[in-house]
């Protein structure tokens, strides 16, 4: 949804994309921005040349002046007025940046899962946002240790306003990812870490950090007096509660320990799930079942959700090492964590879900053919009479 179509507040939730891209942040080469260029200039070319044709007489000679074609005087003002009249569709750029989104909600609250490269854009904007504003809260969620999940922070301009306290959630490795480096949570950082991955550290970042360990089985009181680097612990069977905007979460099949979210306020439901992996291996395998069990409580979290944002990393063929992704070789990716583009497709029209979109793109998967597959996507989406997309950085969507 375009921003200019906005109001000003959320009627419910607003949900922001600013990271869709998986693994590592990327962006399209050279070869790749000169292929959009020419695709868009023939888009031009052809628009304007059917104008002309509707000024050429019986033996195709034009008839009328540059003014007729442009509906004023020859100017820069014409000329973006006849621009703007072609209406060009505007081009799938799917972004670059690594995992990040925030969710505005209608009573004032901020929320972001995930802290990716994205997380730099969406801090600026919250930034702008708060302006003046006194009291100034963000809830951020976290869903796994990873680098691609995490490498933004340190860079968001939030951390370094005195005036903000960021309340940091996610299981114990999430929240480890970031202290160990930075030691905002526990007010120190190992000698032979500190300046090794980033110059940054607690001294450098003003702003107040405030952690809450997600924990599957957690004890009857807080955290004993020595563990700094949970000031807070929440079962992960309780829902977290922002006004009306109600947090469910649940585990799911990855690598590393991990979490998938489920967003609901005023009836809508948006249900975010970045690493997971439908295991295709052995059955005989322990990863079998337990990422079929996994499975079973993403689709009772999904169902009939309004929004499914959802890691489709890989097709089949490429998950199983028949086929490559780019121009890479053949392997593997049994066990990686992810999950195949037909998985996503499968349980989503199980559990119909009103809207899909696809994410943790491949960094391989070049911006050509990402569009090829929207457009499988999108014949799908005609015969089933429910959208699925390739997830789109900067894509704003209303609940």
């Amino acid at each position: 949804m375009p921003e200019a179509s906005l109001s000003e507040h959320p009627q419910n939730l607003r949900i922001h994309f600013y990271g869709v891209q998986g693994s590592g942040t990327v962006f399209p080469t050279r070869q790749e921005r000169l292929k959009q260029q020419e695709m868009i200039g023939n888009e031009i070319l052809d628009k304007v040349f059917q104008e002309l044709v509707a000024l050429t007489d019986s033996q195709g000679n034009l008839s009328g002046r540059i003014e007729d074609i442009l509906g004023a005087p020859l100017s820069p003002q014409a000329l973006r007025q006849f621009r703007t009249r072609l209406s060009l569709a505007e081009p799938r750029v799917y972004g670059g940046w690594t995992t990040c989104v925030w969710i505005e909600t209608a009573d004032g609250h901020d929320i972001v899962l995930d802290c990716g490269s994205g997380f730099r854009n969406c801090a600026q904007t919250l930034q702008d946002k708060w302006n003046t504003r006194e009291e100034r809260h963000l809830h951020l969620f976290g869903t796994h240790s990873h680098y691609d999940h995490t490498e933004g922070f340190d860079q968001a301009v939030v951390c370094f306003d005195p005036r903000n306290t960021i309340h940091v959630y996610g299981n114990r490795q999430f929240l480890h990812s970031l202290d160990r480096t930075l030691g905002i949570f526990t007010k120190h950082v190992e000698a032979n870490v500190q300046g090794v991955h980033t110059p940054l550290f607690y001294a450098l970042m003003p702003a107040q950090f405030r952690s809450c360990e997600i924990r599957s089985e957690a004890p009857n009181s807080n955290v004993s007096d020595d563990d700094m680097l949970a000031h807070h612990i929440h079962d992960a069977d309780d829902p977290f509660e922002f006004g009306q905007t109600r947090i469910d979460m649940i585990p799911v099949f990855h690598p590393a320990p991990c979490l998938a979210y489920r967003v609901s306020r005023g009836g809508a439901t948006f249900v975010f799930c970045t690493d997971h992996e439908l295991f295709h291996g052995p059955t005989d395998d322990p990863r079998y079942a337990s990422s079929r069990k996994a499975e079973e409580n993403l689709s009772t979290l999904s169902d009939h959700s309004d929004l499914l944002y959802r890691d489709g990393q890989y097709f089949r063929v490429e998950y199983d090492g028949q086929k490559g992704i780019g121009t890479g070789s053949p392997v593997s990716r049994v066990g990686w964590g992810h999950s195949c583009v037909e998985d996503v497709l499968e349980m989503a029209e199980r559990c119909q879900v009103r809207r899909t979109l696809i994410g943790h793109h491949d960094p391989n998967r070049d911006w050509s053919e990402r569009n090829w597959i929207d457009e499988i996507l999108q014949r799908r989406s005609d015969q089933t009479g429910l959208p699925f997309e390739l997830a789109q950085a900067e894509t704003i969507i209303e609940l």
